[in-house]
């Protein structure tokens, strides 16, 4: 049956859309069963074919508008290598951002996209690059739990090392005679010396050890820190000197979003979008700010932020690897980058005169692209100029497995390169959020949710949750088994798919039965009317509503632990400062020879 028989009345542009639509649906789910075979994440591996409770099964069904919906399968939620999971992510995630900077923009306030890049070449690794432009990553739970107390350990180990120094040269001093005893003390001392050492060094190791489990920040962490952006809070401060750039713009937050790109010549390009949000004033700390003016800040107070920014940017890639540095200034005539260099890009949301609707607003910036887009959909890009996006890659290695030719199959690179490059590309990602927000961004804008791995996997399954169905079908655990080694998966979503003229759900479960007929499990298929979905899939909503319990008490407890370590920091900075005055006076104050500190007696 034709496109066009299948979509009565419909426009030559839509018909166009839908099969572009079906064409990146059918890619997508090759993409993940090429991910099946060459992923090292065990989510990655059971995503679309493991299920989540084996008894329940598959439930195949149909919602009222006729699509249908895959119940009961693990979804791994992972962003950057899963292309069905980050296709639904990112759709939402674009949604999001888009509601955020309305609601910006009808308050009154101002917003920016800024590109953030690096200089890199051939030899540089992803992990690195990573790590200079977004950070290092924090260790996990265990590995932190395991550093520390090999630091309590090695501190142990230096106390009884000088523990037993002290006991050693209190025995020499007794055993010398009379007259001898400074002398045996010293040696003792001095030969107990290596021990301490040897137990400092190990306690360094130790700590050295601890330090890289933390996260070390990036320059785009560098961008929001220090002085000159935040202000001199200290109350000694001048009034002029107190208030930073961050004050003078009005800034309240920021959405970043992080994208990757792998060329032929300079390989990996790792770069930041971020949509920045201006123009307010807040009251308030942590979960209790809120907006309490809106206003349009000055031409220089917008300026300086830009070339704060630039320096920072530059300043701290160089920094961390000279060669990193982007350029901060162009050559080139009438190139679009007005002189600036390349390494950081400024535009402003700007909207036509005539537009009144402020989705329309927000829609466009001065290239045409939509700024939510722009961030989120990483999954929809292509990339350009020899370059490929991770999903990519991952569509040319299932060409390539699947005998394609090189020159035939899109992309560039050999199967052995681009397995290569899959490989690292999942190493230095890992762990890595994709889309981050500002800390109290949401609930100053009244959104809610998370930016999380676990607030993904809510957001897939509240997806599912939000459909009403009509009728669907039931899988068993070995029916679907066969239907994922036959690559039948898409197959038989789309045969659970129906029309206005198209409901009858046994109509429905005799299309996936044909489609389980390809995979020799034509009998592991039952139907089941609306109120049998309803009744299988409550016991998925339950575990649904657990899930969101937990992560709402999850989300406390790290706002709690985020309040702590503020205030922790707060503290260290303080004992600090204090430890430098003490030092100070003490550098300040005369030390008493020794005849003094004896009375006046000299040994």
């Amino acid at each position: 049956m034709s496109l066009s028989q299948e979509t009565p009345g419909h426009s030559p542009a839509e018909l166009a859309r839908q099969a572009t639509a079906k064409t990146r649906k059918a890619r997508r789910y090759a993409g993940r069963r090429t991910l099946w075979q060459i992923t090292g994440d065990r989510a990655c591996k059971g995503c679309g074919r493991d299920l989540m409770d084996p008894v329940g099964g598959v439930l195949l069904a149909q919602t009222a508008a006729g699509a249908s919906v895959v119940l009961g399968l693990m979804r791994c939620a992972r962003i950057w290598f899963c292309p069905v999971c980050s296709a639904t992510i990112r759709h939402k995630r674009a949604e999001e951002i888009t509601r955020a900077v309305v609601e910006w923009i009808g308050q009154g306030g101002t917003a920016y996209l800024v590109t953030l890049t690096a200089r890199h070449d051939y030899r540089d690794e992803l992990a690195s690059l990573m790590d200079a432009i977004q950070g290092s990553r924090s260790g996990t739970a265990a590995e932190i739990k395991a550093a520390r107390e090999a630091v309590a350990t090695a501190r142990g180990g230096v106390e009884q090392a000088k523990a037993e120094t002290k006991a050693a040269v209190n025995a020499a001093r007794i055993a010398a005679p009379k007259g001898a005893k400074r002398k045996a003390m010293a040696a003792t001392k001095a030969a107990m010396a290596g021990g301490i050492a040897e137990a400092q060094a190990q306690l360094m190791v130790a700590a050295s050890d601890l330090a890289a489990t933390g996260r070390q920040a990036g320059a785009y962490q560098r961008l929001i820190t220090g002085g000159t952006w935040a202000g001199d809070k200290r109350e000694k401060a001048s009034e002029a000197a107190a208030e930073g750039i961050r004050d003078r713009i009005g800034y309240i937050g920021m959405i970043r979003a992080t994208e990757v790109t792998v060329g032929d010549v300079h390989l990996w390009h790792p770069h930041i979008h971020a949509i920045v949000l201006v123009g307010g004033r807040t009251e308030g700390e942590r979960s209790d700010k809120r907006v309490v003016e809106v206003f349009d800040p000055t031409p220089k107070a917008l300026k300086e932020w830009e070339d704060h920014w630039r320096a920072v940017w530059t300043g701290h890639l160089e920094r961390v690897n000279p060669k990193y540095r982007p350029s901060d200034e162009c050559g080139i005539p009438d190139c679009k980058c007005d002189g600036k260099g390349h390494g950081v890009d400024f535009k402003r949301l700007e909207t036509a005169q005539d537009a009144q609707d402020l989705g329309e607003y927000i829609s466009k910036t001065q290239d045409g692209k939509n700024p939510a887009l722009e961030l989120a959909r990483g999954d929809l890009k292509e990339a350009r100029k020899g370059n490929m996006t991770p999903f990519e890659m991952l569509y040319r290695i299932g060409d390539l497995i699947g005998g394609v030719l090189e020159e035939e199959a899109t992309g560039h690179g050999s199967l052995g390169w681009c397995l290569d490059r899959w490989r690292e590309y999942e190493k230095a990602m890992s762990g890595r959020r994709a889309i981050e927000w500002t800390r109290h961004l949401r609930q100053l804008l009244g959104l809610t949710g998370g930016d999380t791995e676990e607030d993904d996997k809510d957001m897939l399954a509240a997806d599912d949750a939000a459909s009403e169905f009509r009728g669907g079908a039931h899988v068993t655990e070995d029916g679907w088994s066969a239907v994922a080694r036959k690559a039948l998966d898409l197959a038989v979503a789309e045969a659970a798919e129906g029309t206005d003229a198209n409901t009858d759900p046994a109509a429905m479960t005799e299309r996936v039965r044909e489609v389980l007929a390809l995979a020799g499990v034509a009998g592991e298929v039952r139907q089941l009317t609306s109120a049998e979905v309803a009744e299988a899939y409550a016991a998925q909503l339950e575990s649904l509503a657990r899930r969101r319990e937990e992560a709402a008490a999850r989300r406390r407890r790290e706002q709690e632990q985020d309040d702590v370590r503020d205030g922790d920091k707060v503290s260290l900075r303080h004992t600090a400062r204090d430890a430098r005055q003490h030092i100070a006076r003490r550098a300040k104050t005369p030390r008493p020879s020794p005849a003094d500190r004896c009375g006046g007696r000299a040994y």
